[in-house]
């Protein structure tokens, strides 16, 4: 291993060197890692037949600082990173807001009775509690309560048949 200890002393130069030839300032020390883990690897796989180890470790180093640069390219693009100002600026309503507008809520009553029809109109336009409606209406909670649990199980059929 005492080797290793010396070549790494020896190519330490140049793999700063190609670090900044590569034009890399974020992140120097990781792939300055990387930069080690290639010698490693070329030192273990180099066959003095074909070349010069000098030759062959700085080729294999690029090489591999070059993919991991591509790598973290390819992973910042794809991978947006959201601040607190834009998460600030989403409202977890908004997402489902365009269901609950009057005209859509309106086409979610085709094929409900008129009391389910009321439990859905009352909940989502007035914003109604159970309790509430049940009083509009001169009926008990419960009642109102079995017009939402019927509502719902017609609303989620309609749902899958539109889906498929």
């Amino acid at each position: 291993m005492t080797d290793f200890s010396k070549i790494t002393t020896k190519f330490t130069p140049m793999i700063h060197h190609i670090i900044r030839s590569l034009s890399i300032y974020k992140n120097k020390e990781e792939y300055f890692q990387v930069g080690l883990i290639a010698l490693w690897e070329s030192y273990r796989n180099f066959n003095a037949d074909q070349g010069q180890f000098h030759n062959y470790a700085y080729t294999v180093i690029k090489g591999r600082i070059m993919n991991e640069l591509k790598n973290h390219h390819k992973y910042e693009t794809n991978n947006k990173p959201y601040d607190a100002v834009n998460l600030e600026i989403i409202d977890p309503l908004s997402i489902h807001e365009e269901a609950f507008k009057n005209e859509n809520l309106l086409t979610y009553t085709e094929g409900l009775t008129l009391n389910q029809q009321r439990w859905l109109l009352q909940t989502y336009l007035q914003n109604k509690t159970v309790t509430e409606i049940a009083y509009i209406y001169q009926v008990s909670p419960s009642a109102v309560k079995s017009w939402r649990k019927s509502a719902l199980v017609k609303l989620r059929r309609q749902l899958q048949v539109d889906c498929k």
